[in-house]
């Protein structure tokens, strides 16, 4: 092995993203309060890169400020943290850069140190001073005569007669000493040791004054407590720093980095404190910093991401890391698995100035996620009866607070304490947190979940993971989540599945049924979400997996009977996701395989229950219902809903949340068969049962609240209609995804209410964020896109952007035909429209076939009595009107004008205009 030449002095790394430091730096130094005395602290986690900061602020000092005068002393330096010598040292770097003396203090510490030391000679040898005037050596050999005893006799006489022998400008600087030679003679070491910091600051001003432009800094800040063992109050560690130097030297700025918050505790001890020193919490690099940091040395971007996510933005683990990549440079080409020791080099680190104890609480309060001061004391009571103060543990900086209140361990210490810390342990404070966030959501009612209940819910399966055996976990799952899946936490709850799903799917295999059993509740999860195609692949994977455990044998016998309903329900399932995605026909047939095969089940007798083939028959036809109500058949759709409305009314009651959504469809139903009454009675009742059952605040509720909202809107009340759409979009926004599907219906029913209330702006905002929502989840080729195109091109034309409005009914009618097909009611809902703009423009050659297509679809799809067959009956009676053909318009008119009348009443926008409409006519014949 070749050995390689040892570089002493390695290449200055770069220095990153500190600007909000530097900045509160420079309006310190320009700007220094009023204060007698000032200090800037910087306080942050080990590696957080304090010193550089430090040597960056003095670079700046050195550059853009080159009169002040700047020191540096740090507490790492273990003789620093003796008060002496830090006097002392402080001393020497000023006299560095400085001709400033002191006297004064220069002779209190040579008593000081006479008597701390007796039987050793001062000299030049043993007590090492910077050269001064000859004068002091003869005051140390004066102290050298200094008679030992019963009492310690300095020889006071000798020294006066050595300073009064001394040079006029040194004798200047002693005649005002702060304590009398005699006085100090009288005193022990550890007394003189007291003043020292007093005497240093008063030999420094009387040099320079109140207005001198110094600025000391000190580093490492938290070592002055590290041979403190809890004997006394922390506080008189670093008292003389706070009560006696600062204070008494005026005009100088203080620079001090540490680990942690020191202002609370000097404030606590002396209230000047809070206008005198400002703090600030050095933060963890951002990512693109640290990537910034990286590309100067690392050049494999794969290697860059896995250090950058694991450093959690400590400069000290991004050095640390480039370390070691310049080390295995030298032998062979880097790889991620040559980086996984960096954390193991930090934890030194982190831990160096705790004691046992502290590291040991720190392992404990590692496995929460977050903790408050009553569960920091809860897990001390379980695990360490001998924990530390809670209000000193909380100033470390590494503790970080949240939003909420709520206290953690950085990320990256917390990381290095959980390789450190023992399984065993860990699995038994798990366990302690999984229970004691279980107990918090035990027994709650759907209508009063918090957030803080749902963030129990989260910590206590992130415990369970780690306390529990998989079947036990399982059954946690399903025991506890099922609550909040019925109020509509289902972004809360669907990570737990989707986590739980890949573990059976790791330990059993991806055909475990039980993994497809879990795998089937992640796609109720996904479709109540709005997203489809995912519940598609999670339902076709179930299918799957039942079929390979169940076996295809579908001519069903006893053995197999709760197999087939099984798979029966399935095809139900995922032919509901499928008219999510506006795919009707094939959901029909899907309902009607299911159906079938139920039926088969029932015929046979193989279950013995007819409440329950009878509950699944009932289900799947509503099912049904809807699918024909999106084909258009509504009248189909009605028989149906109907009747799974009556079977599911006879089995669960009437006011039951199953049955609730039963009347909701049916309620749809009649909206679109024109009988508006109808639909807002079966409406009104669901939303009474949901928001009963479920409480207000509830997505189901702000669909039912929505309905009512479209329905008061049709039947010419947009300003109760207003009021309940608008509480339906505010309640599903709070609830649900921000792109979820339903969000996107409510914003639709609520545009089409303000287009009614001529609130043409507010309307096309409402439909184009339904449109961003409706396109990210279906796509474009949907009944729910076409609607949206529609209602855009109506607010277009009352506004009189004809332009606008053609250009948005042309595409709206060829997805609708792609989709829906040529003869549906929406197809001719986007061609009366487009015939009454038209009408309004004059082109009644245009309108004509226009309106006389939809007049046919509308008939034969929805009946000549429909009201929306009277919309577009009056719409063509106008034509004829305007072609002077008064007999066929008057007869088209009148039709109108009863069925509206008869559907909608005589207060109603619509037959008011269709009563001018036939009264026009008839004084024009």
């Amino acid at each position: 092995m070749t050995l390689r030449q040892t570089n002493y002095y390695p290449q200055e790394r770069i220095f990153v993203d500190r600007e909000t430091c530097i900045d509160n730096f420079r309006n310190f130094i320009q700007n220094p309060n009023n204060q007698d005395y000032n200090a800037l602290f910087y306080y942050g986690i080990a590696g957080i890169g304090k010193s550089k900061l430090q040597d960056e602020l003095q670079s700046i000092l050195d550059n853009e400020y080159p009169k002040v005068l700047w020191v540096s002393m740090d507490f790492e330096n273990e003789r620093h943290r003796d008060v002496s010598t830090f006097l002392l040292t402080l001393r020497n770097n000023i006299q560095k850069k400085s001709k400033l003396k002191f006297y004064k203090f220069n002779l209190a510490h040579a008593i000081f140190s006479k008597k701390s030391r007796p039987d050793i000679p001062l000299s030049k040898e043993t007590y090492p001073m910077l050269k001064e005037d000859g004068f002091f050596y003869d005051i140390l050999n004066a102290l050298n005569e200094t008679v030992f005893g019963t009492f310690i006799s300095i020889p006071v006489k000798r020294i006066f007669s050595i300073i009064n022998n001394a040079p006029e400008s040194t004798r200047r600087f002693l005649e005002e000493l702060p304590i009398d030679i005699k006085k100090l003679e009288s005193m022990e070491a550890h007394e003189i040791e007291k003043i020292l910091p007093v005497i240093f600051a008063a030999d420094f001003t009387d040099t320079l004054g109140t207005n001198s432009r110094v600025c000391i800094f000190i580093d490492t800040y938290e070592a002055i407590w590290k041979d403190w063992r809890g004997v006394g109050s922390s506080s008189e560690k670093d008292k003389w720093l706070r009560k006696c130097l600062i204070p008494n030297m005026p005009g100088v700025s203080w620079v001090i980095c540490g680990r942690d918050k020191i202002k609370s505790l000097w404030v606590e001890d002396e209230q000047d404190w809070e206008m005198c020193m400002k703090e600030y919490l050095i933060e963890d690099l951002p990512e693109e910093y640290s990537e910034q940091f990286l590309k100067k040395y690392i050049e494999e971007e794969e290697i860059r991401s896995i250090i950058g996510k694991a450093s959690e933005g400590v400069p000290y683990y991004l050095n640390l890391s480039v370390d070691t990549y310049e080390q295995v440079s030298k032998i062979k080409k880097p790889e991620p698995e040559n980086f996984a020791d960096t954390k193991k080099k930090i934890f030194g680190t982190f831990v160096k100035y705790l004691d046992e104890n502290q590291i040991k609480t720190l392992n404990i309060l590692s496995v929460p996620n977050s903790w408050d001061e009553n569960l920091f004391k809860m897990l001390m009571e379980e695990f360490n009866r001998n924990y530390p103060d809670f209000s000193r543990l909380i100033k470390y900086s590494f503790i970080k607070e949240g939003t909420e209140g709520n206290l953690s361990i950085h990320q990256l210490m917390r990381e290095s304490l959980k390789e450190k810390h023992d399984p065993i342990d860990r699995k038994k404070i798990h366990l302690f947190l999984h229970n004691y966030y279980s107990n918090k959501i035990k027994d709650i009612d759907i209508k009063s979940i918090t957030p803080e209940h749902e963030m129990a819910l989260i910590e206590a399966y992130y415990h369970a993971k780690e306390a529990l055996e998989l079947a036990d976990l399982g059954g946690w799952i399903v025991t506890h989540c099922e609550l909040f899946d019925q109020a509509g936490y289902w972004k809360t709850i669907y990570p737990m599945f989707n986590d739980f799903v890949e573990m059976l799917k790791e330990e059993y295999g991806p055909y475990n049924i039980y993994a497809g059993i879990f795998m089937k509740k992640l796609a109720y999860l996904n479709e109540d979400r709005g997203r489809y195609n995912e519940a598609i692949s999670y339902y076709q994977q179930v299918l799957e997996i039942y079929q390979k455990n169940f076996g295809r044998r579908l001519s069903v016998d006893s053995d197999v009977a709760v197999d087939a309903l099984s798979i029966a329900m399935i095809y139900n399932d995922l032919a509901n996701s499928y008219m999510g995605i506006s795919e009707y026909k094939k959901a029909l047939t899907l309902q009607q395989r299911a159906l079938k095969l139920i039926k088969n089940i029932d015929e046979l007798e193989l279950i013995k229950n007819s409440d329950e083939t009878s509950h699944y028959i009932a289900l799947i036809k509503q099912n049904m219902a809807l699918a024909y109500q999106y084909l258009g058949q509504y009248e189909k759709a009605l028989e149906l809903g109907q009747e799974a409305l009556n079977v599911r009314e006879a089995l669960f009651g009437e006011e039951d949340p199953e049955v609730a959504k039963t009347m909701e469809n049916v309620a749809v139903i009649y909206q679109h068969l024109g009988n508006y009454k109808e639909a807002f009675a079966l409406s009104q009742r669901a939303f009474n049962i949901n928001e009963k059952k479920l409480g207000l605040k509830h997505p189901v509720v702000a669909q039912n609240m929505s309905t009512l909202g479209a329905l008061c809107t049709l039947m010419d009340k947009p300003e109760d209609g207003l009021e309940y759409c608008k509480l339906a979009v505010e309640i599903a926004e709070e609830k649900l995804e921000k792109t979820h599907i339903s969000i996107a219906e409510t914003l639709t029913n609520l545009g089409s209410t303000y287009q009614c209330m001529q609130m043409h702006d507010d309307a096309l905002e409402a439909f184009q964020r339904a449109l961003q929502i409706t396109e990210y989840n279906l796509g474009s080729e949907n009944s729910n896109f076409v609607t949206l195109l529609n209602n855009m091109a109506e607010s277009y034309r009352k506004m009189g952007n004809y332009e606008k409005a053609l250009e948005f009914y042309q595409r709206a009618l060829d997805i609708a035909r792609n989709c829906l097909g040529k003869e549906h009611p929406t197809v001719a809902l986007i061609m009366s429209n487009t015939g009454r703009l038209y009408i309004e423009t004059q082109e009644l050659e245009k309108a004509y076939p226009i309106c006389q297509k939809a007049l046919d679809i509308r008939g034969k799809t929805l009946g000549t009595d429909h009201v929306d067959f009277a919309i577009t009956s009056l719409d063509l009676g106008m034509i004829y009107g305007g072609f002077g053909r008064l007999n066929d318009a008057l007869s088209l008119s009148e039709h109108s004008l009863y069925i509206f009348e008869q559907k909608l009443g005589s207060d109603h926008r619509y037959t008011k205009q269709a009563k001018l409409v036939v009264d026009t006519l008839k004084e024009s014949r």
